[in-house]
């Protein structure tokens, strides 16, 4: 347990030096705006690119990462439609902030503590399971959006496609698995950029988490913060070890998918909520709510999940 507590600390503590400077005078409230778009639009896909482009992929257990990480986000998107059809109390609005709360993860801190805690191989594999999983998690929540926010006027083939191919994330993993795939190295002075800029991805994307954090309207929206928090944290890493466990993967391999399962979800659910037309408010509740919970369940749910050796 010390160990894990050993490798959050430098995670936590960048976020919470995010949140202490938020509400410190030491930067105007401006920044962070500007910090986020860098983080999302420039310093993520660098490192996405730089990781997935000059390794082999094809000595990696692709196909077993594949399936568990697309198999935990359906099955999460499953069981957060069904409690909303099951339930019918909330709006549609409101269901958005529910779906992105239970489905959506924070690539930042997975990323960053996938290589804290495993080293090059973890962050590859992580990278690589992200990667998958941000091209499905981005359809399931946009399309969401087109049926709930909508009532049901449909989904738009055109608009959506455009979404995801406008999606920095997607674009960065495109990118490097296709300069992968063409078996060309990219060029030292490249790679070597990207690099530089995506070791500044961790710092800058973890502290902007940490100023995203707000302490109201937590109580006002109790009840897609609980459902959420209750799949994000409980049904997905279990969800994670069993479909890892199941399809053999490696002690690193396994611990790598539970850690992609066990973060909170992302602050970027709150630009695409306001962005769309969803409830905003609730989605700051949930994102501040996870994150102050991940705290205290993240060691907890590496500690009973992890890998035998």
């Amino acid at each position: 347990m010390t160990s894990i507590f050993d490798t959050l600390a430098p995670v936590l503590a960048m976020i919470l030096a995010g949140y202490a400077i938020r509400r410190s005078d030491f930067l105007p409230q401006s920044f962070w705006p500007s910090a986020e778009k860098l983080t999302y639009f420039l310093l993520m896909p660098a490192t996405l690119i730089h990781n997935l482009a000059g390794k082999r992929i094809g000595d990696l257990p692709w196909l077993k990462i594949l399936v568990t990480v697309e198999g935990a986000v359906a099955a999460s998107a499953l069981l957060v439609t069904l409690w909303w059809l099951v339930s019918r109390r909330m709006g549609g609005r409101a269901f958005t902030s529910l779906f992105q709360g239970g489905v959506r993860f924070n690539t930042f801190v997975a990323l960053a503590l996938a290589e804290n805690m495993f080293g090059r191989e973890g962050l590859m594999l992580a990278a690589l399971g992200a990667g998958f999983m941000i091209v499905l998690v981005n359809v399931l929540c946009v399309s969401a959006f087109s049926v709930a926010v909508r009532q049901g006027a449909g989904i738009d083939p055109v608009r959506l496609g455009g979404d995801l191919l406008r999606n920095p994330l997607i674009l960065g993993c495109l990118i490097g698995v296709g300069v992968n795939a063409l078996g060309v190295p990219l060029p030292k002075a490249v790679d070597g950029a990207l690099a530089l800029a995506g070791k500044a991805a961790f710092p800058v994307g973890l502290m902007a988490v940490g100023a995203a954090c707000r302490a109201g309207s937590l109580l006002r929206h109790w009840q897609p913060l609980m459902v959420s928090s209750t799949v994000q944290f409980l049904f997905k890493p279990v969800i994670a070890w069993w479909l890892a466990t199941g399809q053999g993967l490696s002690p690193v391999g396994v611990g790598v998918a539970v850690l992609l399962f066990s973060v909170p979800t992302a602050p970027s659910a709150y630009i695409l909520s306001r962005q769309m037309g969803g409830d905003h408010e609730s989605m700051s509740a949930i994102i501040t709510a996870q994150t102050c919970l991940s705290f205290f369940t993240l060691p907890l749910t590496i500690w009973l999940l992890r890998p035998p050796g």
